[in-house]
């Protein structure tokens, strides 16, 4: 392997490992931080949040990649498949969004203090691991994705708005949005909102990627 392989194979490495104990502490309810409990919840309903479900995609792609470079090294494929790049981005994308919603728009309205989200599981899922995510793609993982495929990174929040959006419609109380069903708070402002919430989150992660795909480009190489 080169360096950069070398340091690519590293951190996906940690990215599996991280994604695998956070996943796994946050489905038993194991708490190595105190008891806070922001964002988490027990068995398998801690895959109703974007943050588990971006978190483990990135965990598994960065083990399907880790496969994939240990197939190069022995001389059974020539090159990392294109295929797998886009995936690599589209995780990377998933856990960056994660990270900065986070950062700066749930952690800021916490009501007790801000580093809640920042606690147990989410120690990993908020900032460990999508700074791991963005570090190894920007700077280790070189890959000839086309401007156009950058678009692929929004098909992860896509999915994910599929489950969220009626989730919320089903159970609106009397026209109004109930905050138990909308968790991370984005129609906050009522029912309206959700036409301005929804192409401003899509753009976001568009920019996440757009940027993800720039610094890879200029940085991988």
């Amino acid at each position: 392997m080169t360096k950069k392989e070398k340091a690519s194979f590293i951190f996906n490495f940690l990215i599996f490992i991280f994604t695998l104990f956070a996943t796994i502490s946050m489905i038993i309810g194991f708490h190595f931080m105190g008891e806070i409990t922001v964002l988490s919840s027990r068995n398998f309903h801690a895959f109703k949040y974007f943050t588990v479900d971006s978190n483990v995609f990135a965990g598994l792609s960065s083990l399907i990649y880790m496969f994939l470079l240990i197939l190069k090294n022995k001389g059974k494929i020539k090159e990392i498949p294109g295929l797998m790049h886009i995936f690599q981005l589209a995780a990377s994308t998933g856990v960056t969004l994660t990270m900065m919603v986070t950062v700066f728009f749930l952690a800021p309205q916490s009501t007790t203090t801000y580093f809640d989200y920042f606690m147990n599981s989410n120690l990993f899922m908020h900032l460990l691991t999508p700074l791991l995510c963005i570090i190894s793609f920007v700077f280790f993982e070189k890959s000839e994705i086309s401007f156009a495929k950058t678009f692929y990174g929004i098909i992860p929040m896509l999915i994910y708005a599929c489950y969220y959006l009626p989730n919320i419609l089903l159970h609106l109380d009397n026209g109004k949005v109930l905050p138990k069903y909308d968790w991370y708070g984005f129609l906050a402002g009522g029912l309206g909102t959700i036409w301005l919430v929804i192409p401003i989150i899509l753009l976001l992660t568009w920019g996440f990627s757009l940027g993800l795909w720039a610094l890879n480009k200029k940085l991988a190489r």
